[in-house]
């Protein structure tokens, strides 16, 4: 399996597998919207990155995307910060090593922009993956969504 980085023109085709994933349809403005915001920032690729895998009739059957963002930095932390924001495997893909794959590159994408943490927020489907990449769970993480 080959692994290749990313770009804005693979955008409509990660918006796609994410609203697969999700099981909504890829219409309307949250799909405009998802698939613009992505093609930005990976064409942009500096502070976002995705790594994908084809299969062999070229069609996208794998993704992880993250970006970085700077944290106030602490005694032993600098602040910079990867955030996994997606890791898209499609259904008959599934346990072949793509997501492990992909998940991998960015992590060590991550790495290499001088990220001294990554965090993610973990769906049951995939917290086996991350937890044998060396995720610890994270206890105190909350969220609030504006009503």
């Amino acid at each position: 399996m080959d692994v290749r980085r990313a770009t804005g023109t693979d955008a409509l085709s990660i918006a796609r597998l994410r609203a697969e994933m999700i099981k909504a349809p890829p219409v309307g403005r949250w799909f405009e919207d998802l698939t613009a915001y992505l093609a930005a920032g990976l064409a942009r690729a500096v502070d976002m990155a995705g790594f994908v895998v084809d299969d062999s009739a070229g069609d996208l059957v794998s993704a992880a995307l993250g970006s970085i963002y700077q944290a106030p930095p602490g005694p032993t932390y600098s602040g910079r910060t990867g955030y996994v924001h997606m890791v898209l495997t499609k259904p008959g893909h599934r346990h072949q090593g793509h997501g492990r794959a992909v998940t991998a590159c960015l992590l060590a994408w991550f790495w290499g922009q001088g990220c001294g943490l990554v965090n993610l927020t973990a769906s049951a489907d995939g917290e086996r993956l991350y937890r044998s990449l060396g995720f610890k769970e994270n206890a105190r993480s909350m969220r609030l969504f504006r009503e």
